[in-house]
């Protein structure tokens, strides 16, 4: 596997993990952080699903190469 397929993954991984984060870990992340008790969360699902889609979207690109070859 190339760099570039393995970095689609880890983008992936990463976006899935930030909003399930917001989901889920919102108190273990305020505990962790608590300078962050007055903030929403919202930022983090955003970043959570702009890091999947454009993972997905750079995988794509690579596999529709792949397979023009």
């Amino acid at each position: 596997m190339s760099k570039l397929v393995i970095t689609t993954y880890v983008l992936r991984v990463l976006g899935t993990i930030l909003v399930l984060i917001y989901f889920f870990g919102g108190s273990t992340l305020y505990n962790l952080f608590p300078a962050l008790e007055g903030f929403n969360l919202n930022p983090v699902f955003y970043l959570g699903i702009a890091f999947y889609v454009l993972g997905s979207i750079v995988y794509y690109v690579i596999h529709k190469k792949q397979q023009k070859r």
